[in-house]
């Protein structure tokens, strides 16, 4: 990074943008061009989560090869300056890259989604219906590198 003053590499500060982001933008190798999407991420047992329809472009995207890079920011703002140049944003964000792995342990695969539900709906319900389950594919994203910045 060309302003290592912003730079932070503590690990646990990178999970906690994440936790805090209210998306991540996942960028997948479709044959050589980039794909990047936005996508849910929740944070459980310091593993960092993803999911998606059961089918479709990202799910055969990662499938074919499952390295990713990331970038999420939590509590971007403009900070406006007395002049167009003296504008900023502060924000605190997290780049990185890492392996996508599709979860078939159940218990596992529980415990995403509940981090999801608390995180996007406040709640965790007792069950979640059959249909939905079979529709979502969760997705573990374990990071090869993660470095955040914090500005403003």
């Amino acid at each position: 990074m060309r302003r290592p003053g912003k730079t932070v590499t503590d690990l646990a500060w990178c999970r906690g943008v994440l936790s805090d982001a209210p998306y991540l933008v996942l960028a997948l190798n479709d044959g050589g061009t980039p794909y990047a999407v936005p996508l849910c991420v929740a944070i459980a047992e310091g593993a960092i989560y993803l999911h998606m329809a059961a089918a479709g472009r990202k799910l055969d995207l990662l499938r074919a090869d499952p390295r990713a890079g990331l970038v999420a920011d939590a509590g971007a703002t403009v900070v406006v300056g007395q002049t167009a140049c003296a504008t900023g944003m502060r924000a605190d964000s997290v780049a990185g890259t890492g392996r996508c792995v599709v979860v078939s342990d159940s218990a596992e695969r529980r415990s995403a989604l509940d981090a999801f539900a608390r995180k996007y709906a406040g709640a965790v319900p007792d069950a979640y219906p059959d249909g939905a389950l079979a529709a979502t594919v969760v997705v573990r994203l374990d990071p090869l590198s993660l470095s955040g910045r914090r500005t403003g």
